[in-house]
């Protein structure tokens, strides 16, 4: 009798163990995840810092949009690209994961100043994103600090 309980409890052990890898196997399509790619245009190439914008730089830009959007939709279901200049904050209602490749258009532009009785001077940052912007989203590379900055994100000080 206790043998042929422990058989029982070895097969059903055994059941629980295999269904879960068996079906990890099968789940190796494609995420349903809704991701918006904001990236490059390849027609308007902005290379974010002027030291780096030799020829291959530029190259690498004008066809990291295509790439990437190649790559994205490898892996999920839904991928929609559109370019900073034309990304709007309702487009990431839309989608469950936004990825910030490159900057959407300024909200409001960076402000210099200077104190006349003290001297001292100040900096706004530009505004990409409105403050109230709560959409899941990843920035990449310099668009961190350039987008994350002015919503008080701490991104580049890790």
């Amino acid at each position: 009798m206790t043998n042929q309980i422990f058989r029982l409890a070895f097969c059903l052990l055994t059941l629980f163990l295999i269904i879960p890898i068996v079906e990890c196997q099968e789940a190796t399509g494609k995420s349903d995840l809704r991701v918006l790619l904001v990236s490059h245009d390849p027609d308007n190439v902005r290379v974010p810092f002027p030291d780096m914008a030799d020829e291959r730089m530029v190259a690498l830009y004008a066809e990291r949009a295509e790439l990437f959007e190649a790559m994205l939709r490898e892996h999920f279901t839904s991928v929609r690209m559109v370019y900073g200049a034309d990304y709007t904050t309702a487009m990431s209602d839309a989608v469950d994961v936004t990825l910030f490749d490159a900057r959407p258009k300024a909200l409001s532009q960076a402000e210099r100043g200077k104190d006349p009785l003290t001297g001292e001077t100040s900096y706004k940052p530009a505004e990409y994103l409105p403050r109230d912007f709560d959409r899941p989203a990843l920035m990449i590379a310099e668009n961190s600090p350039t987008i994350g900055e002015p919503l008080g994100l701490k991104l580049d000080w890790l």
